[in-house]
């Protein structure tokens, strides 16, 4: 099947992604994917400007090497000043994506690389895409559900940023924030949260996302953020009966 990768990828994706962003919630943190995203997008925009062709592990290198120095660096200013960490993760945030803008600014082939970097090309991604990137996410989910203690602190930001840096480069920012943010929105309920809906929630959005893009011709990527909203908020108003716990 042609969109077997596609469906592969963006189920792997939602579910990795899943108890991440119910913990991002939980800290109050949302900015933090698109920030981390956006920071791994423009170390990748600048490695493809000094690197004509850039070396799959060149590349893997730059990616996750930033990741991970974005992880202390976020966990320094949530140890250091706390009251301020949303502001200086929704700043990296913007300051990331103007240097994007600057660097691509005179790049003929700026706008393609940037719509690339922002919406992804899931429909496109091989299965030697996915074997290449399961180890990393077989490792964070094995880390998150075998050693909970490594769900704080410094652990908590190694492992999300050891996903997105994966992540963005198979599916891009926008489902990146997606598949974090509304399927943990969907698994709300009163103060507590509930894993097995947002489990549901993403693979609901991944399935009728990647069919009907497919089928009628839209942009998967931006197709795919529409549905993470509406399976959201179908999972809110079909199960608001249901008491918290």
């Amino acid at each position: 099947m042609i969109v077997g990768p596609a469906f592969v990828v963006g189920l792997v994706v939602s579910a990795v992604h899943a108890p991440l962003g119910i913990e991002v919630l939980k800290r109050g943190i949302v900015f933090i994917d698109l920030a981390t995203a956006q920071i791994i997008g423009l170390a990748i925009v600048l490695l493809g400007l000094f690197f004509d062709e850039p070396s799959w592990f060149l590349r893997q290198s730059a990616s996750f090497g930033t990741g991970i120095c974005v992880a202390l660096f976020f966990r320094w200013i949530e140890h250091k000043t706390p009251e301020e960490q949303e502001a200086v993760i929704g700043s990296s945030f913007i300051l990331a994506a103007s240097l994007v803008l600057l660097a691509l600014a005179d790049d003929p082939h700026g706008g393609e690389a940037l719509q690339h970097l922002l919406s992804g090309q899931i429909l496109f991604v091989s299965w030697e895409d996915i074997s290449a990137f399961l180890p990393v996410y077989g490792l964070v989910a094995l880390v998150w559900a075998g050693v909970p203690r490594a769900r704080s602190g410094v652990g908590f930001f190694v492992l999300f940023a050891l996903a997105i840096t994966a992540s963005v480069q198979l599916v891009g920012v926008y489902v990146v924030f997606a598949s974090l943010i509304l399927p943990a929105l969907a698994a709300r309920s009163g103060r507590s949260y509930h894993l097995k809906r947002a489990f549901a929630s993403g693979a609901a959005a991944v399935v009728t996302g990647v069919l009907i893009s497919t089928a009628v011709d839209l942009p998967a990527g931006p197709f795919l953020v529409v549905c993470f909203a509406v399976s959201a908020l179908g999972t809110r108003l079909l199960l608001r009966p249901t008491g918290g716990g």
